[in-house]
């Protein structure tokens, strides 16, 4: 005859008070990171946008900007029409943007060569960068390795 009888630990091993700790250390940390990235895709720009980390709540984290510009390279423009109020337009065409879709950085772009002046452009539109979501990719992974080795489920 076998007989089996659960073996009842005598204290709980799930140690909620650490846990609760290790997954708001490792969402810091996380949040801290893709402020970093989110840094990097403007590091060459002029006029900077500010990118802020909000804890909303225990365990949530937002990072972004409310930059209207940033948010127009990140999502991309349709083509439009840019028209000059009260003057002429004046650009460098052929020059290099300084980000690529999907790339967490920012280069040095290049202007172009020579100058047009004129009162009216149709403007081609610019593919979006999807810095967002590229970051978010990452950041995802990031949060999983960060709780993993915080609650120690990895070596």
């Amino acid at each position: 005859m076998i007989r089996l009888r659960p073996i009842k630990p005598t204290k709980n091993p799930f140690d909620e008070r650490a846990y609760r700790h290790a997954i708001k250390a490792a969402l810091d940390d996380t949040a801290q990171l893709v402020l970093a990235d989110f840094e990097r895709t403007t590091a060459t720009w002029n006029g900077k946008p500010s990118f802020d980390v909000t804890d909303n709540g225990e365990f949530e984290r937002v990072i972004g900007t409310d930059d209207e510009n940033y948010a127009r390279v990140d999502a991309g423009t349709r083509p439009h029409v840019i028209v000059a109020h009260g003057g002429v337009l004046a650009f460098a065409p052929g020059g290099s943007a300084k980000t690529r879709p999907r790339v967490i950085g920012s280069g040095s772009g290049g202007r172009g060569s020579g100058v047009v002046f004129t009162k009216r452009v149709n403007h081609p539109g610019t593919e979006g960068r999807q810095f967002a979501e590229t970051i978010g990719e990452k950041a995802e992974a990031e949060l999983a390795a960060q709780m993993a080795l915080r609650l120690g489920l990895v070596g």
